[in-house]
């Protein structure tokens, strides 16, 4: 059995401390009472007499009132296990080796009594700060040759005068701010009980400060926070000392109190900031957890402030569990609602405010409306940051907005790094209803199959590969982020997000073998001796601070979601996404970690901050995502411009060019299953503007262009038009017998159930649709197919019935005749003459989806969610139809004419690239310097006839620049990875271009 640790009283101790409380100067013995306040923090030092050369330990202990100070050192020193921090594998004869005696040098009383969070982390971060050469051994001790504890306790005295001699500082609120608070007071003022308003602002954007404001400015006296997330409770504690009013601030530990009682009409105005997983989670039902319910019960509060709303407000197909949170609480809070958390608490709220910067799955469930929420994007902010941005003129800086860094994303693919190993890597997101390159799969452990194995990557030699190529050691002709100096400055503490605790711990040991990473602090926040909440963020800086004394190049910090909710890390500059994050949510919680803002001494040291993106398809398909749903007043061409003007996205690390809005736009929609480069270069909805019928009529009735268009068609030979949809790869088995087999019978039974579906509510279509997909496959598989062949079963049952769902519904055009009687509606807004082609297309769909968007305007028997996509669908195609332009009956040419020889031009340009010397990065370069003898008879027309068809603009020349540089990149890969004479003449001969072979996007 252990003995008792020895703790005793240094013959040098100061016996006395002194404070300064209420304006008076008062002495407090160590044997002496607490007769301050309910509960005390005291700081003390102590040493190991028997091993001296340890250092010194820094440390609190908690006094509650009437408890003698000398006691509860003693007690909290004595209680203590793993205080020597020793290192791992010595900790069972620590006792024998250092001795069980603790003399105590020091003490002190670590708050006065208008600061409850004067705790020991401040004075720890104060020592790293003021004696350099001290060692932090990560369990408060601290060592040096020259340290003596005095030098430790002059800093605890010097941190505790500056806070007794601190004033309160006020904010002035921004104009965002200002206007949120005045918008606050109009809606409750005509909705004064029982309302909710949403507060649905960017992280970094003070809600908690604005929430407080508001409370200030309409002397509201019982303000009640409840909160999702418990690790925010120190910002809702800081930003009281914003604001001039002076609210008492209780937490869960005082509530438990057993003389803790609510007034219902307080002298002083109070806050009650409580977390949610005390109540909702494995503690729920405890015996205590029911005695401080009951002394909320009935309590009124003037105001009730739900805090990461969207927490709570996620569901089974978007929440990620979240490590450092209870599990049952988290599975609890899939079904809870604001409703259901305030009849639990049995509180009655008069009126509610939630915050979130997410809320996404809180206004698709119509939960707010443009009535009763507030929205300030990091768009919003990029604007007010720079106000002539409109104009592309970033040179005018509002110095308010200053501090707030610029995002930017340098995004990279995967499939292209490691294309031998792409077929097993590969993951559908159901939100997206596209395959992605897997990261969750190319970073898991062998441990997460099997918990019997070791902590080691299924890929190792893969993800081994990967470390060396974010270090630039590669072929690849990308920019890296430990390679491009310009990178490499912001990566000096970064935040890596990863799959699982298994892979972090895998990647930390991989990282502390590499030559290059082992110079950086490898801070596994998931390891269990971190903690959670506060205590992990406090774990956090203590080690971003021990790193800066020894000199390390920086801080990597690796977590699966731990400290990416709630919490501020002024340090962190970059973030690494290593994981399949799909939901919006909490993709864009984490990103917006390092977009806060870092201010020392005046002088701002974070101007920007990046994302390092390994999966940039998934992460622009939530870009598109995020910027649609915090910026629904714009329409899709505009939103594209928010995200390449404030939120560009740079390919490969190349950080002299952002991708252009088209190109976003094709990113965010292909995903996985992209094409080959010569089939997106055929593609002319994506690498040509302006082919309406208008445009084309244009073009026929001119005769010059018309003449071009005919020689080129009459002397070229174009194959049968081909279906619009991309075949499916028959090695993934969509032409297979159990694929074909499957889809006949799910669309036999879809065309039976579509009638099922019409009724039933939005919200469980999908749910309704999935089970019954399940059990009709479940039900019919043959027992003697295998894995391979029940997968393909499986998705032709899907597909099927999904077909067999829809074809009936959409086959009524229900949309038809309202739509067509709309297009006079049109007319009387933008006049009788107006046409539907590119120039007009937005104001044409802007007025139909204004209308559309109004339920009302929607016939009753088609307002559930099948009927209502066909009938918008059908009605957007009925206005489509009558306001497009006709082509004259004598034109010289067709639609379909004219599509095949832009194709056909198109291909005909990037095979001369293949043949010629010309090394363009610009489409119009081509044409501009290339010798007109060589292009006419690559191309099979003159440059000045390619002019003439270039007069109506019609090529998205952007689009076409990023193929061209596509197209080489690809090309220098294919002579680097390609060996032998005869590949690499099918290689460059292939008409195909990247089909095969270098990039598998069949």
């Amino acid at each position: 059995m252990t003995k008792a640790v020895n703790t005793f009283k240094s013959t040098s101790i100061n016996e006395k401390d002194s404070l300064f409380i209420s304006g008076v100067q008062k002495e407090y013995d160590l044997d002496g009472i607490n007769d301050i306040k309910d509960d005390l923090f005291l700081i003390y030092i102590y040493r190991l007499p028997e091993y001296q050369t340890h250092g010194f330990k820094l440390g609190y202990a908690k006094c509650k009132l009437g408890k003698q100070f000398w006691d509860s050192i003693k007690r909290r020193i004595d209680a203590q296990i793993y205080e020597l921090a020793l290192h791992e594998g010595i900790l069972n004869d620590r006792y024998e080796k250092y001795g069980y005696d603790r003399e105590v040098l020091f003490w002190g009383i670590a708050i006065d009594v208008k600061d409850e969070e004067f705790k020991d982390h401040p004075i720890h971060d104060a020592i790293l700060d003021k004696l350099p050469g001290v060692v932090d051994k990560n369990q408060e001790w601290f060592s040096g040759t020259d340290i003596t504890f005095e030098d430790l306790a002059d800093v605890f005295l010097d941190y505790r005068s500056q806070e007794a001699d601190k004033i309160p500082c006020i904010y002035t609120p921004r104009k965002e701010q200002r206007e949120c608070v005045d918008v606050l007071k109009e809606y409750f003022k005509k909705n004064p009980e029982g309302n909710r308003f949403l507060l649905n602002c960017k992280m970094r954007f003070g809600k908690c400060y604005t929430a407080y404001k508001y409370a200030e400015e309409t002397k509201k006296k019982r303000v009640l926070i409840l909160t999702f997330v418990p690790a925010v409770e120190d910002s809702w504690r800081q930003d009281l000392k914003h604001i001039e009013e002076q609210y008492d601030y209780f937490t869960d530990s005082d509530i438990a109190k057993r003389d803790f009682s609510l007034d219902d009409a307080p002298e002083k105005p109070y806050v009650l900031f409580l977390s949610l997983q005390n109540y909702l989670g494995k503690d729920s039902k405890s015996k205590g957890v029911k005695e401080k319910i009951l002394k909320l019960e009935n309590k009124v509060f003037d105001l009730l402030i739900l805090d990461e709303y969207h927490f709570g407000a996620w569901n089974d197909r978007t929440q990620e569990t979240l490590e450092e949170l209870d599990l049952e609480y988290q599975k609890k809070l899939k079904a809870q609602t604001s409703d259901n958390i305030i009849n639990t608490l049995r509180i009655i709220p008069l009126q509610t405010i939630c915050l979130s910067g997410t809320p996404f799955k809180a206004i698709d469930r119509g939960e707010f409306s443009d009535n009763n929420s507030f929205t300030y994007s990091y768009f919003d902010e990029q604007k007010n940051k720079y106000p002539n941005a409109e104009k592309l003129d970033f040179s005018i800086v509002n110095p308010e907005y200053e501090h707030f860094p610029d995002m930017k994303i340098f995004g990279y693919n995967m499939a292209n790094l490691f294309e031998g190993i792409l077929d097993d890597l590969s993951s559908e997101v159901k939100i997206f209803k596209k395959k992605f390159f897997s990261l969750n799969a190319f970073f898991k452990t062998e441990k997460d199959s099997d918990s019997t194995k070791e902590c080691k990557f299924v890929y190792e030699e893969h993800v081994k590969k990967w470390i060396d190529v974010i270090q630039g050691k590669t072929t690849f002709p990308y920019e890296f982020p430990y390679r491009n100096e310009k990178m490499l400055h912001n990566n000096k503490h970064t935040l890596w997000l990863m799959p699982t605790i298994n892979s972090c711990i895998a990647l930390s040991k991989l990282l502390k073998e590499d030559s290059y990473f082992k110079k950086y602090e490898i801070i596994n926040l998931s390891a269990p001796e971190v903690g959670a909440g506060y205590k992990a963020l406090k774990y956090l800086k203590r080690r971003i601070k021990a790193s800066e004394q020894r000199g390390a190049l920086g801080t990597i910090a690796i977590t699966v979601n731990k400290l990416t909710l709630g919490v501020t890390v002024k340090e962190w500059s970059s973030v690494f996404v290593l994981k399949d994050l799909t939901s919006p949510e909490q993709y864009f919680q984490s990103i917006f970690r390092v977009q806060t803002p870092y201010v020392e001494n005046g002088k701002i040291i974070k101007k920007q901050s990046y994302v390092y993106d390994f999966n940039i398809d998934r992460a622009s398909a939530l870009l598109l995502h995020y910027a649609e749903k915090t910026s629904e007043s714009y329409t899709k061409l505009e939103v594209a411009n928010l995200i390449i003007r404030y939120l560009p996205i740079y390919l490969n690390g190349d950080m002299t060019q952002p991708i252009a809005e088209e190109v976003f736009y094709e990113l965010a929609s292909f995903g996985y299953n992209s094409k080959p480069l010569s089939d997106k270069v055929k593609d002319i909805s994506k690498t040509t503007r302006g082919l309406d019928e208008q445009t084309i009529a244009d073009m026929l009735n001119d005769p010059e262009c018309s003449a071009v268009i005919k020689n080129i068609f009459a002397h070229t030979k174009f194959s049968k038009p081909t279906s619009i949809t991309t075949p499916p790869d028959s090695e993934e088995g969509s032409y297979s017998v159990e694929t074909r087999k499957g889809r006949r019978i799910g669309q036999e039974k879809g065309l039976n159930d579509y009638k099922i579906y019409l009724l039933i509510d939005d919200e469980n279509v999908q749910e309704e649709f999935d089970k019954n997909v399940k059990l009709l496959a479940d039900t019919n598989c043959p027992v003697e197919y295998d894995e391979k062949q029940r997968k393909y079963f499986y998705n032709g049952v899907l597909k099927g019935y999904e077909s067999g769902v829809n074809i009936p519904i959409k086959k009524l055009q229900c949309g038809k005749n309202d739509g067509e009687k709309f297009v006079d509606e049109i007319r009387k807004a933008l006049g009788d003459d107006i046409v539907y082609n590119t120039i007009t297309k937005a104001k044409i769909l802007d007025i139909v989806h204004k209308h559309l968007n109004n339920e009302a305007n929607i016939p009753e028997e088609y307002r559930k969610k099948m009927y209502k996509k066909w009938y918008r669908d059908s009605f957007r195609g009925a206005v489509q139809s009558i306001l497009k332009p006709k082509i004259k009956p004598d034109s010289c040419g067709s639609v379909e004419d004219t599509h095949n020889v832009l194709k056909h031009i198109l291909s005909k340009v990037f095979q001369f690239l293949y043949i010629s010397v010309y090394r363009e990065t610009r489409f119009k370069d081509v044409f501009a310097n290339a010798d007109p003898y060589v292009f006419h008879s690559a191309v099979g027309i003159k440059k000045e006839e390619f002019e003439i068809l270039n007069r109506y603009n019609v090529f998205q020349e952007r689009v076409l620049d990023s193929y061209i540089h596509e197209f080489f990149v690809n090309e220098s890969l294919g002579k680097n990875l390609l060996s032998g004479e005869e590949i690499n003449k099918n290689y460059r001969n292939s008409f195909n271009w990247f089909g095969y072979g270098i990039v598998k996007f069949e």
